[in-house]
Order: C-alpha cells, then structure tokens, then sequence
C-alpha cells in the first residue's frame, strides 16, 4: 500500500498588523502642516537640531499636524518643556481627543497623561490618573506612549501605564496633532516619534 503525503498549506491571518513609520523625518516638517497657517501662528513650529521645536511667543495657540490620517495607532514620543507654565498634548484623530501633557487652563494643574475628551460629555477630563506627580519629569525628557484602537485610547508614562480609557464620539480616522494652547507663553520639544499602524 502506497501512503500518500500531501503538502499542507497554513495561512495565518493577523487583525492587525504593525507597520513602522517615520512621522518626522528629522530634518523638516514635510508631512506635518500647521493648522491656519495664519500669520501669527506660522513661525510657532519648526525644526532646530533634529527636534520638533514649538514656541509661541505671542500666546496665540496652534496645533501641528500630520498630513496622513490614522486609525488604530501606536505612537511613542519623547517631549521635553523648557517653560514654567505650558500647556500642551497630542490629539488623537481630531481636537475632540486628547492626551494632555502639562498644565490643564480649566482645573489648573498637571494633567499628563490624562485624556482630555469634553466632546464625549463626561467631564473635560474623563481619563484621568493619580500617578502624574510621582512619573511626570517636570523640565526633563520624558517618553510617552499612546495606543488608539478603535475607541479606546491607552496612555503610558515613562513606562508607568496611565489611563485606559474608552470614548463615546471619537472619529474613526485622522490626523495626529501636537499642541501649543493659547493664552500662554511655552516652549515645547519633541523627538524620537515612532508609529506604529495596528
């Protein structure tokens, strides 16, 4: 009796699939645009030494976006503030979501790390954590890392995870952003932004 031996074929289908990208190209900001564009806030972003360097001198706020558009995401990013006072983050597909780095001009103190998200009406801060004072380098380089998928936004510091945190309205797409909130005077850095599409 012959014995027959077939070839068996495996196929392996992944729901998601980790793809890296280079937002920031380390030299300028092609692929990002500043949003208006408007004389006040146009010279607010812009490359110095390898950095993503942000500074409103004016206090006119302005927010720095990817041209690209997102949906489940991973993005880690290394930021350091060199202002006393400073408000700024990284918008999450849209303004409507946020992740608050440093001081929040509504309850007036450090909400890093926490979701900023009044859009889904369940208080201007919905994600929060009571772990900023102890994680959060004040002046020094911190890391951050952010997880999107779906609706659910996840947020780590400096290794420390922070909030788990699902959404009611967040899109379903966009862009990235990072911020300089008016009304204050900042100078925010940024390097080392690596993404990852899920």
């Amino acid at each position: 009796m012959k014995v027959l031996i077939l070839p068996v074929v495996c196929c392996i289908l992944f729901s998601s699939v980790a793809i890296g990208d280079e937002p920031f190209n380390g030299k300028d900001l092609s692929g990002w645009r500043v949003d208006g564009k408007t004389k006040d806030t146009k010279d607010h972003w812009k490359v110095v030494d390898g950095l993503i360097y942000g500074e409103n001198a004016n206090k006119k706020g302005s927010n720095l976006w990817t041209t690209a558009e997102y949906k489940d995401f991973e993005l880690e990013v290394e930021y350091k503030t060199s202002t006393k006072d400073y408000d700024t983050g990284v918008f999450a597909r849209a303004t409507s979501h946020q992740v608050q780095i440093g001081i929040s001009r509504s309850l007036k103190k450090d909400m890093t790390g926490c979701i900023y998200a009044p859009k889904d009406k369940q208080g201007s801060y919905p994600g929060q954590t009571d772990k900023v004072a102890k994680f959060h380098k004040v002046g020094k380089w911190n890391k951050l890392r952010v997880v999107v998928q779906g609706k659910n936004i996840k947020t780590f510091l400096n290794g420390e995870a922070f909030v788990d945190y699902q959404c009611k309205t967040i899109p379903e797409k966009g862009p990235i952003g990072l911020q300089l909130h008016g009304g204050v005077h900042m100078i925010v850095e940024f390097k080392n932004l690596k993404l990852k599409k899920l």
